[in-house]
């Protein structure tokens, strides 16, 4: 007989304005402590899907990390709009334990459901695509390399929904934005990744919370979730300022010797610095390092995850080209490092058994758990260091080097970021305090729109779990889904000058679609339960070191310098970045 109360949290363990997450049936669901209350409420933002649990609660409101839609802690009424509600459930308290009515989950789950529309989906037959050869589909019209664009262009050619097919794989691709929020919102329990991205990132020493599904997923993203949580950020900020202190440093030395900058590669130093401190607690300071070795290490996982994911068998198994052989050392030389990390925490840990129960970074939590239903695989630690260098390498600092990019095709607009740099900064070389961030609205302004025209993932391959419709049309489990997410920012009916840079556009207040500015038709942090959980510390780190940049240096390109492009692996990234650095007045040098 099933238990009428599921028990969801322990009363010692809850700490005030720090939510958990908890799954009863299936549901996802969010455990607070606030106000001298305890309560438990529907688990996903009404908005769009994101997991509440990867919020912050400041002042007695519960912050959505997604959108930041603004939820009251005791009662889950919308701060300000009062007609919407987060679900709350009946809690029962007994002893040191947290519960809630089994049945009363049941309950709301059924009824989301039946919200559901549903209809008789259409076939994939019925859609219109590219014609494609016999085996290989349209694989011979698929560079990996500008994959995004091709996908893209086949949408303005066949319309937001359209199949193409690679090799035997018939793929339906969505570029409707309201359809693909629908699908991710359904993950993990709808839809996984491609069915080649598991097996490929576990072969290269990179199983952990990004690639996994299901059970698995939830069970690791709850330490990732909280190791990243939004209510960290100042504890963050120390370890960012001191990174970006380095990079003005090389800066200051490319300036002095007139060397034009590789822009992208100085921020995937910076990126990887932050990221080791922070996640595992090792100053590993490739922005002095001399040559540069392990940086070229990761360099090379991208793109040959990319060619591996979607190569039509794998062909690695039977002969190694060249650069399959590469990847074989530098995976050899990065595991060698993530050891060294692992073992500097076990001994911290050793040595300081309270970090067992206060871990200071996400490698201390991950090895800090103990029980048996969440414990960490030894392989599961190790995939989830590896993945957390690359990703907090490659995503953020591409969006900076993009940004920098816009920067110096138009001087209008650096000259804007300057001025409002040099106000909140004063005579200060960098951000000095953490609140000063939140001061930056013109330059936070310029990220979102190099977001929106520059996604660092323009496209996501799904898979569907079992039968499931999207957009009328019926997908068979198993179906292999695309969704174009920057392509839908990037149309007139979303955006007014679509095409246009205008940062001014996130400055309005009138966010709605038919403003001519609608901020849901762009996701370049995911959606859904599987929403970044790092987005709030990648937007820190890109305003303090743009508003570094901004307030010593004036940028342009370098003359010699090839036209600027884009290039897919894994995800999306600028090519030929060159920059000229240029001492403003005022700056003081290293």
């Amino acid at each position: 007989m099933m238990e009428e109360t599921a028990w969801v949290a322990q009363v010692s363990k809850l700490v005030e304005g720090v939510p958990i997450s908890a799954q009863v049936e299936g549901e996802e669901l969010v455990v607070l402590k606030c106000k001298d209350a305890i309560t438990v409420f529907q688990g996903f933002c009404p908005h769009e899907g994101t997991l509440l649990a990867t919020g912050v609660v400041d002042n007695g409101v519960l912050v959505c990390s997604g959108h930041g839609w603004r939820f009251d802690c005791v009662s889950g009424q919308k701060v300000e709009e009062p007609s919407v509600w987060l679900k709350r459930f009946s809690v029962r308290i007994e002893q040191d334990h947290v519960g809630v009515q089994r049945t009363e989950v049941i309950e709301w789950k059924q009824s989301v459901l039946q919200q559901t529309p549903v209809s008789q989906g259409r076939s994939l037959n019925d859609l219109p695509g590219p014609k494609g050869l016999p085996l290989v589909g349209n694989l011979l019209q698929l560079d990996l390399k500008q994959i995004h664009l091709i996908l893209e262009q086949w949408a303005h050619q066949y319309g937001p929904i359209y199949k193409f097919k690679m090799g035997a794989k018939t793929v339906i691709a969505f570029a409707d934005p309201d359809l693909m929020h629908a699908a991710l919102r359904n993950r993990p329990e709808a839809y996984r990744r491609f069915d080649t991205v598991a097996p490929v990132f576990e072969e290269m020493g990179m199983k952990g919370v990004f690639s996994e599904e299901g059970a698995d997923w939830y069970r690791q993203r709850r330490v990732a979730m909280h190791a990243l949580n939004t209510s960290h950020l100042p504890q963050f900020f120390p370890t960012v300022a001191k990174v970006v202190a380095r990079l003005k440093t090389r800066w200051d030395q490319a300036a002095t010797a007139g060397d034009s900058v590789n822009l992208q590669s100085d921020l995937m130093r910076f990126a990887v610095d932050v990221t080791t401190d922070l996640a595992f607690g090792y100053d590993i300071n490739t922005l002095e390092e001399k040559g540069g070795v392990l940086q070229q290490h990761l360099e090379l996982i991208m793109p040959m995850l990319n060619r591996r994911v979607f190569v039509p068998f794998p062909y690695w198994h039977f002969v190694k080209l060249p650069a399959d052989r590469a990847l074989d050392r530098a995976l050899a030389a990065l595991h060698k490092v993530i050891a060294g990390l692992i073992a500097q925490s076990r001994a911290q840990l050793a040595h300081n058994p309270e970090l067992a129960t206060h871990p200071s970074n996400l490698l201390q939590a991950m090895l800090s758990v103990r029980d048996e239903k969440e414990a960490f695989t030894e392989a599961e630690i190790a995939g989830n260091v590896l993945t957390f260098l690359v990703a907090g390498e490659d995503t953020t600092a591409n969006a900076m080097t993009w940004m920098a990019h816009f920067m110096t095709a138009d001087p209008e607009i650096q000259q804007r970021m300057q001025q409002e740099v040099d106000e909140v900064l004063g005579n200060a070389p960098m951000l000095q305090h953490f609140a000063d961030h939140d001061r930056l609205t013109y330059l936070e302004a310029v990220a979102h729109e190099t977001l929106r025209l520059k996604a660092v993932a323009p496209i996501l391959f799904l898979e569907a779990n079992h039968a499931v419709e999207l957009g009328g049309i019926h997908l068979p489990a198993g179906t292999s889904v695309v969704l174009l997410t920057r392509l839908s920012g990037l149309q007139e009916s979303a955006f007014s000058a679509a095409q246009q840079f205008r940062p001014e556009r996130w400055l309005t207040d009138s966010a709605r679609p038919q403003s001519g500015h609608n901020p849901s038709a762009i996701m370049p942090f995911g959606s859904g339960p599987r929403f970044c959980p790092g987005r709030n510390l990648a937007l820190l780190e890109i305003k303090s070191v743009m508003a570094m940049l901004c307030r010593n240096f004036s940028i342009s390109k370098a003359a010699d310098a090839k036209q600027v492009g884009e290039q897919f692996a894994f995800v999306m990234m600028p090519t030929n970045v060159l920059v000229d650095f240029r001492r403003r007045e005022g700056s003081v040098s290293a």
